[in-house]
């Protein structure tokens, strides 16, 4: 088959702009690719009202507690949104969290703003048997903050398990104030407000 000089430009023109068109294509795909970093840190996502919140963690590890990351900022910055007394949030794990065993922390203040118990005992969840958790926040327990701890593999003393990250969410009210009791005083004075920590 003999193509004539028409022909033969025809598809010259075709093969050019089909290279082209391939350079542009994997130009942009390897341009997104390079620029898109994925986060593979654990994160929780907060749901109060109509707003969904992500917290990140102000500090990660992997399960083999090799690799460490830590958020200063984020740990400085600390993130708050507020829980009104009376609703609920919905807590939810990320799989990188809930697929190894985490820690629930919540702490609690009373309507006075004193704080229940300022070293909460956490909640053990086991390997992917929670994701989404009902976090209330009533007028005698005001929720005040949450923080999930997603544990290691790796074991201390044969009793207890590291925990690899960090993640918080101060969930005071508007307007509610924290009162925390120093050592030497129990009876917290008045003046005297802290941001609330889950874990002392």
């Amino acid at each position: 088959m003999r193509f004539n000089s028409g022909e033969k430009r025809a598809v010259a023109i075709i093969a050019i702009v089909a290279v082209v068109f391939v350079a542009v294509v994997s130009g942009t795909v390897g341009a997104l690719v390079a620029g898109n970093h994925h986060d593979d840190r654990g994160y929780l996502h907060v749901a109060i009202d109509d707003e969904l919140i992500t917290v990140k963690p102000t500090e990660w590890c992997d399960v083999l507690m090799q690799r460490c990351t830590a958020d200063q900022d984020q740990a400085l910055r600390g993130q708050h949104v507020p829980l009104p007394v009376g609703q609920s949030a919905m807590l939810s794990v990320s799989e990188d969290i809930s697929e190894h065993p985490w820690l629930l922390y919540r702490l609690y203040a009373d309507r006075n703003g004193v704080i229940v118990n300022p070293n909460p005992t956490p909640e053990y969840k086991t390997s992917g048997s929670t994701y989404t958790v009902e976090l209330p926040s009533r007028p005698d327990r005001v929720l005040v903050n949450i923080e999930v701890q997603p544990l290691s593999a790796v074991v201390v003393d044969g009793q207890y398990q590291v925990a690899r990250g960090v993640l918080s969410l101060n969930t005071t009210p508007d307007g509610f104030r924290v009162k925390q009791p120093s050592p030497q005083n129990p009876t917290p004075p008045s003046g005297q407000v802290q941001e609330p920590s889950a874990t002392g």
